[in-house]
């Protein structure tokens, strides 16, 4: 470009300097011959006229071609976007609709848009133009689906000044997207399903009517699948009380539509029958393999049935999602599984060097009677041992300092960075009365060890500690220090006075003085700690309130309220909640209230907002916190959130309430 201007100058300049020779030329002439001067001049002027003319004329030539064109673009342009294959929709920069093309006008079936605004329309290409996106991905409408694509241009306002438009081209993709759910519909499920408690419904039934119980649950089964679903289902029983099915995923939609009501339909058994029949299945759904969806459904069946059981699971794309745990795990009579463990924990504990004990956030009395029997087992082991705490409730303080009275114990309470300095690769990790790693007191102890053993009660959640060597969880027990008290006790392992009633303390607190969630086993264990000489009178007089706690928790009392008639619910705007025990006293108390049959607390303090959730077993509470990232068990629960305001938590804990009575509704 800077050539061709370049060589137009120089053209000029000639042309110029050609004129101003032939003057000073015909001056010369002029000067020498007057005649033939005059005759020169006369023919330089014709000439400079003549090219003047033509310059004028083609000028207006050039005008004319340039004025044409420009028409002709504007009107080819105009009757492209007249014609344009493709819907196209403009905007004012603000979202205002100045014009559509017919095809767009096809597309939203005649419905005349002029003038009004993308925010009342369409508002997801509003947020589009608002974050300064290019294309929206499978934008839906009038039950089509587009990729749209977003460009913005600058035109000339009136008195020059400039203006922006927004230009959307729509793309059909509906065939794309059909095809796509079609391939999507035919993804591999594969599924477990098995009875949780067949020998104990059948072993409670009379003799005549035990067959009859077994082709009962048998047909219900098979009358789900083949009659209710009524889709491709392949269903094979491979053990007495097991199942296995594979189905694509138009038939899991027909079930998850239904919220997998053969739940529900196996506990109607009852043929003589004193114990009711329950369930767990695992499903894994994949669209690549179905070897790895045969993997992914084990996985979701040692989901649901570490977490209780009468649950389904679904693992897909890594994440569960949980159906079902309604009901409460009843108490294995068999000790068989608590020996094995007992054993296999020894044995282990014998393969290491060192013994570290830890549990979950603000340490409790069952993480401490729970750690306290750990240590008691690892020493009659000759281990060297220590108990990691870093953070605990004010109800341990003075059993911490009972403990600490005892030389064998002085020294072993650490903190964690002094326990990441004695550790060594042989050493075992023990973490008591939490499995998830988000609910642990130090995650970076769970990354720096190799070998771990869990112990809990509670039932496992999505986010539980893999890498474990053990996890030992039993959602029947009534306390962690129950089951460690269990090991114990097949030990044959004779206890201090201290240390007995540190774990019988722990096992009070958790079933409220013996009144919840109790069962033989918690009193066979609570009888071996009393022959070890725990005094429950001492420990009561331990777990007395302050009166400032006292008054405190009646006033949180004052403020509750009542949703659905029996869920009560306490919100501490005051901030007056300084720990989490409090909390949980006044969830306990709300129980106490006629009519209440569930509670809910929330508290924050600092920036961790928690919430403690109490039943008396006819509502779920463990099944509603985990729908806002929390869990436990049916009758206890709790959730902790992080940097999440009172009323966000408010909205949150209603919504996950309100969506517990539909889902009950609809069952």
């Amino acid at each position: 470009m800077k050539d061709k201007k370049v060589h137009f100058k120089f053209d000029f300049s000639v042309s110029q300097a050609g004129f101003v020779l032939s003057f000073i030329f015909n001056l010369v002439i002029l000067y020498y011959n007057l005649q033939i001067g005059i005759i020169c001049f006369s023919l330089f002027i014709l000439l400079a006229a003549y090219n003047i003319r033509i310059n004028i004329k083609k000028n207006r030539q050039l005008l004319e071609f340039i004025e044409t064109l420009t028409l002709n673009i504007d009107t080819a342009s105009k009757d492209t976007l007249l014609k344009f294959p493709l819907p196209i929709l403009i905007t004012e920069y603000n979202g205002d609709i100045i014009w559509y093309n017919q095809k767009f006008l096809e597309t939203s079936k005649n419905k005349r848009l002029i003038g009004k605004n993308l925010k009342d329309e369409f508002p997801e290409l509003y947020r589009a133009i608002l974050e300064n996106k290019t294309k929206v991905e499978k934008f839906e409408y009038q039950s089509s689906f587009f990729n749209v694509f977003i460009t913005l241009v600058e035109v000339e306002g009136s008195k020059n000044e400039k203006r922006y438009l927004n230009l959307f081209y729509f793309i059909d993709i509906t065939e794309h997207v059909k095809l796509q759910k079609t391939f999507e519909l035919q993804n591999v499920v594969f599924g477990y399903l098995m009875i949780d408690n067949y020998d104990d419904v059948l072993n409670s039934a009379p003799e005549v009517s035990k067959s009859n119980i077994a082709s009962e649950i048998e047909r219900r089964v098979m009358d789900w699948f083949y009659n209710q679903i009524r889709s491709d289902v392949f269903l094979m029983k491979y053990e007495r009380d097991k199942y296995l099915f594979i189905c694509n995923t138009e038939a899991f939609y027909k079930m998850q539509e239904r919220r997998f009501s053969i739940l529900d339909q196996i506990k109607e058994v009852n043929l003589y029958n004193r114990i009711i029949p329950t369930i767990s299945c695992g499903i894994g759904i994949r669209d690549d393999s179905i070897f790895q969806a045969q993997k992914d459904a084990k996985t979701a069946l040692d989901m649901a049935l570490s977490r209780g059981g009468d649950q389904l699971v679904i693992f897909h794309n890594g994440k569960f999602e949980f159906y079902g745990g309604k009901t409460k795990e009843h108490e294995k009579r068999s000790k068989v599984r608590s020996r094995v463990m007992a054993q296999t924990i020894k044995e282990i504990i014998k393969h290491s060097d060192k013994v570290f004990i830890m549990g979950h956030q603000y340490f409790d009395l069952d993480c401490l009677g729970a750690s306290v029997g750990l240590a008691k087992l690892c020493l009659n082991l000759n281990k060297e041992t220590y108990i990691v705490i870093n953070s605990f409730n004010p109800t341990i303080k003075d059993f911490v300092e009972m403990l600490k009275s005892d030389s064998q114990y002085e020294n072993m309470i650490i903190d964690e960075q002094k326990a990441l300095k004695l550790k060594t690769k042989n050493s075992l990790l023990f973490v008591v009365d939490t499995q998830r790693i988000s609910y642990v007191d130090m995650p970076n102890m769970i990354l720096s060890f190799e070998k771990i053993i869990v112990i809990d009660h509670h039932r496992r959640a999505a986010d539980w500690i893999e890498q474990a060597l053990i996890c030992y969880s039993e959602t029947y027990a009534s306390s962690v220090s129950e089951l460690v008290a269990e090991l114990l006790s097949y030990e044959g392992i004779k206890l201090k006075k201290v240390e007995a009633e540190i774990m019988l303390a722990g096992i009070m607190i958790d079933t409220r003085g013996f009144t919840k969630n109790v069962g033989v086993r918690t009193f066979e264990v609570a009888t071996y700690l009393r022959e070890n000489e725990a005094m429950p009178e001492n420990i009561k007089e331990y777990l007395k309130e302050d009166l400032e706690d006292y008054i405190l928790k009646h006033q949180l009392i004052s403020n509750a309220q009542v949703l659905y008639g029996n869920i009560a619910v306490v919100i501490d705007y005051s901030q007056a909640c300084k720990n989490n025990v409090i909390i949980a006293k006044v969830a306990d108390e709300l129980l106490n209230i006629k009519g209440i049959d569930a509670s809910f607390v929330v508290c924050k303090i600092e920036n961790t907002l928690l919430i403690s959730g109490r039943s008396n077993g006819k509502i779920n509470v463990q099944l509603i916190l985990e729908k806002i990232g929390g869990g436990g068990h049916l009758e206890t629960a709790g959730c902790k959130l992080e940097n999440v305001s009172l009323d966000d938590a408010k909205n949150m804990l209603f919504k996950a309430i309100d969506e517990y009575i539909v889902e009950n509704q609809k069952t």
